[in-house]
Order: C-alpha cells, then sequence, then structure tokens
C-alpha cells in the first residue's frame, strides 16, 4: 500500500521544487536590469552632483580672486578651469562679468560656469537620453581698495 505511492508523491515534490528553481531564474532575470540601471543611476547622479559641487566652489574662488583685485578675469576663469574636474574641464563654458569695472564702489561680479549634463559625468548612460544643463553662478559686490 506505502510503496508505489509513496514514492510517487516525494518524486512528485521534488519535481515541482525544481520546477521553482527555475522561477527564481526568471524573476531574477527580469529585476537585474532594473537594479542595474539603478546602480548605474545612482552613481550617475553622484558624479553629476560632485561635479556641480565642484563648479560651484570654484565659481566662489574665481568671483573673490577678482572682487579682491588680485587676479584678472582671464587668470580667473583659467584657474577655475583647471580646478574641474577632468571629465568636463574642456566642455565647461566659463564666463566673468563685471557691471562697473572702472567703479569699485558699484562694481558687481558674476561668474558662471555652465557645463551640459551628460559631459558633467564620466558614464553618460541616463543623462545622455535626457540632457539638461549645468549652471553655477555666483555674484559678488567688488571690495573697495584699502586704505591706510
Amino acid at each position: 500500500m506505502h510503496g508505489a505511492g509513496g514514492r510517487r508523491s516525494i518524486w512528485k515534490g521534488l519535481a515541482i521544487r525544481r520546477c521553482r528553481s527555475g522561477a527564481t531564474a526568471a524573476e531574477f532575470a527580469l529585476v537585474m536590469p532594473l537594479m542595474t540601471a539603478m546602480l548605474f543611476g545612482i552613481i550617475e547622479f553622484g558624479t553629476i552632483f560632485f561635479s556641480y559641487s565642484a563648479m560651484q566652489l570654484q565659481a566662489s574662488r574665481a568671483a573673490r580672486a577678482v572682487a579682491v583685485n588680485t587676479t584678472a578675469d582671464g587668470a580667473a576663469a583659467a584657474a577655475a578651469r583647471a580646478q574641474l574636474p577632468g571629465w568636463m574641464r574642456s566642455t565647461a563654458t566659463i564666463s566673468i562679468t563685471q557691471t562697473a569695472p572702472g567703479d569699485p564702489n558699484t562694481n558687481l561680479i558674476r561668474v558662471r560656469v555652465a557645463s551640459p549634463s551628460n559631459q558633467a559625468t564620466p558614464i553618460p548612460i541616463l543623462s545622455a537620453m535626457v540632457p539638461w544643463q549645468l549652471n553655477a553662478d555666483v555674484t559678488i559686490k567688488q571690495e573697495l581698495p584699502y586704505v591706510d
């Protein structure tokens, strides 16, 4: 009584387990591309955020150097470009404008560092699909010359 029927139910149970392991592989195959895309998206967002932070810092430094009359506009822009991340140095646009260069009482120095988002990361995967412009703007008033 117990012989053949019992064996079949054991083998039947093993066959169901084998089918479930295939389901796990199929689920893994469906989920893995999404998880990989999320991982690369996080890495790409991190590098874009790092690039934007570097752009903001260099715009601030260039504006300060021009505001205290220690550096000319062109030299400040070149120094700012040299400190940007290597993957965006050649494509970033740096502009320095002054409202009234001859009058330190009213002169405002504006520095803008701009770069396309797909150039602000060494791995432009997701940002290449929907590019946007990163802009770091700093405006500072020129400091008056020191009078003793």
